[in-house]
């Protein structure tokens, strides 16, 4: 299948300065601002290599789960030939930077070249620069420290015919200090995706159709934006001249260790059914690459790319076409990549739930939708899977066969579908044949537990999990992803907050300093791998209210005409004059979230100089005479951290005393009354309990409309009292007795 290759315009290399190779699209003009001296070199030597390309085999014609007419879906696009190049090869050049060391590799009659170093001896300060003859595709600023394992290295194939590699030490006027040798590359004779454009920077109308073509055979991965984080799982995965695709997987730990999982027929390139040592070899300068994908549904393919280079052999089998990998120099944090949860289920997952997403024949990221999955007629050790969009081609192989929940199942061998032969199905490998000995999944997957399976571990969106809204000095605690590997975490706070214990570690205790004054602050984890090569973080904030009262969210309740426990509600600012809470003749609050140690204070203003209101600890109590009459309140709360405060605005609305405590018992009689009226109270069995006698401090005595008949204060205390009411006349009056502490009514008719 042929690639269309689109105009990418040059990106700025600070996002991708994480990954062990970064390649970046690049222009003839960009070029010189990206390569130190690069227009101080005026000569460069070539080493011409000749080829002769092979011819690409014709797939099968298919005949749907006939194992005789099935395609192996590995896609061969290039020769290993032989290339003796040296350092000798190439010629050093004196800039005013340092010494530079460049070489050309023309191989005319290749669509591609990939480069495999088996001696990669970069002095400490040398960076490498590799980009192809027509100067659209960068592999940028590649230094020895970048690699964890750099003995060999593979590079991955750039297209056209020719590529220079180009060396510079800074600051070096001596001698050339670093030596590489390339004894064998990569020749392709077939077509393999790549970033950039063409070299004419045109596009034919032949590039249109069959870029139009291969999207409606296989969709971009990039038009389902919910798998994507599954995406970041999956890499372009090439070795010996092959290409298939393969899978990041989880482990027990959820530790991020890089196990990649893909096919046994990828690895064994002489297809004898045995990894023999030249292919394991070949394994070392193995390279994955990831995120190679349109920049979206319907755009260009990524101006950039992250490559990894390496890998070692963890476990095999090939009856169920499986190997799984660890990668010598694998990913770090911050380089985007997430790792694909799995499980052992011996039943087919649900009609129309899974997908599986690829590389076809070299090309940007795909995915394919499921039909259904059975178990193949011919074997059980494998699926067989039908598909409602998409496909899967040569360059699939190795892809992971997901369920619903975006857990691995199997991974791709073989099949007949193709953009031909859309309705025919494919086979995978089952996962959970693979698991125990002597496939050996089990053994590095699961080796203490024996889990039956993991979810996705996904590294592009790492939480910082606690509350957002904390008491000022209350110790807090926030954690994130445990025991991730070769991960350094540091924790930091801004003004207002400090760090109690945790630093380090994926749990770290926090909390407002004494006397903070901010009200808002900000917890940040900074996640790094400086162990893995080029130093990569991941860094992640959350922002978090400081209450500055120490008090967390002040509420409170009060006995409404509803409810003896009604919410007190605030008004939204200082200019609401509309928000009450609807009270009764005498209210009591009840204030909650108040800390140990506070202060606090009830400030007030009121409609009607015959509102009476007192504080009791830490709440009120309040007595209107009418209707309608209304209260402003503020509670004000302060700690060592500073000070807060709400405000509550009360309207009566009702006679009746509601819910809330109950009342000192007041005793009026004769009831009915017709002269002297005399009034007692017993002991309180309300909010002040601890009175064992009730005193007369004040007494009111109202009509049905809130007007006030007598207003008598007391000036020592009383235990009764006598009131002549023969001039009132006769109806129902409220009698309301105050001790000082609360108000008490008491209903009496006049006759």
């Amino acid at each position: 299948m042929k690639k269309l290759i689109l105009l990418l315009l040059f990106s700025l290399l600070t996002f991708f300065i994480r990954a062990q190779v970064l390649r970046v699209a690049t222009t003839p003009t960009a070029i010189a601002s990206q390569i130190p001296g690069y227009t101080q070199v005026s000569t460069i030597n070539v080493k011409t290599i000749s080829y002769t390309p092979s011819t690409p085999t014709t797939p099968p014609t298919p005949v749907d789960e006939d194992s005789t007419t099935e395609d192996i879906k590995v896609y061969d696009y290039a020769d290993v030939i032989t290339a003796n190049i040296t350092t000798a090869n190439g010629n050093i050049t004196s800039t005013s930077l340092g010494k530079v060391w460049t070489l050309k590799i023309s191989i005319p009659n290749a669509l591609n070249i990939g480069l495999l170093f088996d001696q990669f001896n970069l002095s400490a300060s040398a960076e490498m620069y590799i980009y192809d003859g027509n100067k659209t595709v960068l592999d940028s600023a590649i230094k020895k420290s970048h690699f964890t394992s750099s003995s060999v290295v593979g590079i991955s194939p750039l297209r056209g015919n020719s590529v220079i590699i180009y060396i510079i030490e800074p600051n070096n006027f001596g001698t050339f200090q670093s030596t590489l040798s390339i004894q064998k590359v990569e020749a392709g004779y077939q077509e393999i995706g790549d970033i950039g454009a063409s070299g004419d920077n045109t596009l034919t109308a032949n590039d249109f159709q069959i870029f139009e073509a291969s999207t409606n055979c296989d969709p971009l991965v990039q038009c389902q934006q919910s798998k994507m984080p599954y995406a970041r799982a999956v890499a372009r995965f090439t070795t010996n001249g092959r290409q298939g695709t393969g899978t990041l997987i989880n482990n027990e730990a959820n530790n991020g260790r890089a196990y990649f999982l893909t096919a046994f027929h990828v690895v064994d390139r002489n297809k004898n059914d045995i990894l023999d040592a030249s292919e394991i070899t070949a394994l070392s300068q193995a390279r994955f690459q990831f995120q190679f994908w349109r920049t979206n549904c319907n755009g260009n393919v990524n101006a950039n790319g992250i490559q990894f280079s390496g890998a070692v052999i963890r476990a095999s089998w090939r009856y169920t076409d499986m190997v799984l990998l660890e990668l010598l120099n694998p990913p770090g944090i911050g380089d985007l990549v997430n790792y694909a949860g799995w499980t052992r289920q011996t039943g087919a997952p649900a009609n129309n739930t899974g997908f599986v997403i690829h590389h076809p024949q070299g090309d940007d990221m795909r995915i394919t939708s499921l039909k259904n999955v059975k178990s193949w007629m011919w074997n059980s050790s494998y699926w067989s899977a039908h598909y409602n969009s998409g496909t899967v081609d040569r360059g699939s192989s190795g892809s992971a066969l997901m369920n619903g929940n975006g857990q691995i199942i199997g991974q791709l061998r073989s099949g007949w579908s193709s953009c031909n032969f859309t309705d025919f199905g494919d086979r995978y490998g089952k996962f959970y044949e693979s698991w125990n000995s002597p496939a050996g999944l089990a053994t590095w997957l699961s080796p203490g537990q024996n889990v039956q399976s993991t979810n996705l571990l996904n590294l592009t969106n790492i939480p910082v999990n606690g509350p957002s809204t904390i008491a000022c000095t209350t110790p807090t605690q926030y954690t994130t992803l445990p025991g991730l590997l070769d991960v350094n975490y540091t924790w930091s706070v801004s003004a207002g907050l400090q760090i109690i214990s945790g630093q380090g570690t994926a749990t770290v205790t926090i909390s407002g300093l004494p006397g903070n004054q901010y009200g808002a602050g900000t917890l940040t984890l900074t996640l790094s791998s400086p162990t893995k090569g080029r130093l990569r973080t991941y860094i992640m904030s959350k922002n978090i209210i400081i209450n500055t009262g120490g008090a967390g969210n002040i509420s409170g309740t009060y006995n409404s005409p509803t409810s003896a426990t009604q919410p007190l509600v605030s008004p939204a600012n200082k200019f609401d004059l509309t928000t009450y809470n609807n009270a009764c003749l005498s209210m009591v609050t009840n204030m909650t979230n108040i800390p140990s140690g506070a202060t606090v204070v009830w400030l007030g203003t009121t409609s009607s100089p015959d509102i009476t209101w007192s504080q009791s600890g830490n709440n009120i109590v309040c007595f209107f005479t009418a209707l309608n009459q209304t209260a402003d309140m503020r509670i004000r709360i302060t700690t060592s951290c500073g000070e807060t405060s709400a405000r509550y605005r009360f309207k009566c609305v009702t006679y009746n005393l509601c819910g809330g405590p109950t009342p000192a018992i007041v005793i009026a009689f004769p009831n009915p009354v017709s002269g002297t009226l005399r009034v007692s109270m017993e002991e309180s069995k309300g909010i002040q309990q601890e009175k064992n006698t009730k005193n007369i401090r004040e007494i009111k005595i109202i009509d049905k409309v809130g007007n006030i008949k007598r207003f008598i204060r007391y000036g020592h205390n009383l235990k009764s009292v006598n009131i002549d009411i023969s001039d009132l006349s006769p109806d129902i009056y409220t009698v309301l007795v105050y001790d000082g502490y609360e108000w008490t009514t008491k209903k009496i008719i006049k006759y």
